[in-house]
């Protein structure tokens, strides 16, 4: 048995993750039904060992790629294009030109191994030679992808000799974001999901040193994107807004720094923060049957909820910030929540401790972020992860898919500072006491990860 699988077991069961991808800002004269990227002549394929072609760039603004994101559960026939599948592949976790890989490590080694399930066979992407080296001959789709039918299963592996289990999460979280961006501006569609037993582990069979995490669908969307702004915005601060980098260039650019400083405009501090765990400014009019959300976040659910609290650490002070104060009130609301409804976003930050505590939690994190002029804190409200409608995934046994879900939101934090071209870096918070006093907080919470930013 593989990477805790014993604890797994103590799970009861099966523990199906239905991760719900989400969509961001907009701008208001876009054609928000279709996608930038040209359109590739679709065709069913063998894929030949070390068969794929160049990558494309996507030429779609960071922002814009985060507002179509969203989970599609339901895909057509139509194959997806080599052309397509090559350059998923590289955003996901590709490597760049300087040997550096498209998703960061999080202060460890690159732990993950991406297969991919085609119609003739199972496949191990190689990302230093951009090419599919093959693992299995036969077809794996709807033995190990069995909650959706698609033309492509994407399974997400962790690779135990690298790092451990949280941080490898984390990469996980980076990853599965750069397939859902990627996905979305090339007019396909995916899914993140999950269970225990995993069926990579027991249908596909990975090696002994690696475990299942993540099973990703990918297809063409039987509902088309339709999108609407609407930016119902009430806050104090500045609402989100598209900038000129593209998705591509993003990716490429991203890099953590050793040291920051400077000062941030109010601007840049709102959409550092917005883009760790905000609400969307688009309405979703897909009408998928398998997806009533109306209004996203920047990152997906673990679960159906969001039981994360996103702290900001500045020279000033500590404060919480509130994606939307609504779905705080509608927590039990289960039958028409405040997300289905696609009503205004009440949203800001309030000032939780005062002074300079960027030291204190410099030494239980990263030394950067005691001179970092903004700094992003996710911190897991553990007794969020049990309400009393809704499974129970509050046990250490369970709590790798919540490190999936910070590693995404500080992930959206590293890529938004890379477009409006600032520094920045992700440390894990190794003294959680030290953490938890600088914020304030008693009782069950969980700190992961504070992303620090500046020049």
């Amino acid at each position: 048995m593989t990477r805790c699988g014993i604890h797994r077991m103590m799970a009861a069961g099966v523990v199906l993750l239905f991760l719900g991808m989400t969509l961001v800002p907009a701008v208001e004269t876009m054609d928000l039904s279709r996608s930038r990227a040209e359109t590739v002549q679709s065709t069913l394929y063998t894929m030949a060992e070390n068969g794929l072609p160049p990558p494309q760039d996507i030429d779609m603004p960071l922002e814009e790629a985060i507002c179509r994101r969203m989970s599609v559960r339901e895909f057509t026939d139509e194959p997806v294009s080599e052309e397509h599948l090559s350059t998923l592949l590289w955003h996901a976790c590709g490597r760049r030109s300087d040997d550096s890989r498209t998703f960061p490590g999080f202060g460890e080694h690159h732990a993950f191994e991406l297969y991919v399930l085609l119609e003739d066979a199972a496949y191990k992407y190689d990302a230093a030679a951009h090419a599919l080296d093959m693992y299995k001959q036969g077809d794996y789709r709807s033995s190990v992808g069995w909650q959706y039918e698609a033309p492509v299963v994407f399974c997400l592996v962790w690779n135990m000799t690298r790092a451990g289990e949280h941080i490898a999460s984390a990469q996980v979280g980076a990853v599965f974001q750069n397939i859902a961006l990627t996905a979305g501006a090339l007019a396909l569609g995916t899914v993140v999901t999950g269970e225990y037993p995993t069926p990579i582990n027991t249908e596909l069979g990975v090696p002994d040193t690696e475990d299942g995490m993540i099973i990703m669908p990918v297809g063409h969307p039987a509902h088309a994107y339709d999108f609407s702004d609407r930016p119902w915005w009430l806050s104090r601060q500045p609402r989100p807004s598209i900038g000129d980098m593209s998705l591509t260039t993003a990716l490429r650019q991203r890099d953590e720094e050793p040291s920051l400083s400077g000062t941030l405009s109010e601007q840049q501090q709102s959409q550092l923060v917005w883009s760790s765990y905000g609400m969307s400014r688009y309405l979703d009019r897909s009408q998928q049957e398998k997806n009533s959300i109306v209004r996203h976040r920047t990152v997906p659910s673990a679960h159906g909820y969001y039981p994360f609290e996103i702290y900001v650490a500045t020279g000033e002070g500590v404060y919480r910030y509130h994606p939307n104060l609504l779905t705080e009130f509608n927590w039990y609301l289960t039958l028409a929540p405040v997300d289905m409804l696609g009503i205004p976003v009440v949203t800001g930050m309030r000032k939780v401790a005062t002074g300079d505590l960027r030291g204190d939690i410099a030494a239980a994190s990263g030394e950067a972020v005691e001179t970092a002029p903004l700094s992003v804190i996710t911190v897991l409200n553990v007794d969020n992860t049990r309400p009393e409608w809704y499974d129970d995934l509050s046990g250490s046994f369970i709590r790798y898919i919540w490190h999936m879900e910070a590693g995404a939101a500080m992930y959206n934090v590293l890529l938004e500072a890379t477009a409006m071209e600032l520094s920045s870096n992700v440390f894990a918070v190794e003294d959680d006491a030290a953490v938890l006093e600088a914020i304030g907080l008693t009782g069950d919470y969980d700190p992961m990860y504070v992303a620090a930013i500046g020049e």
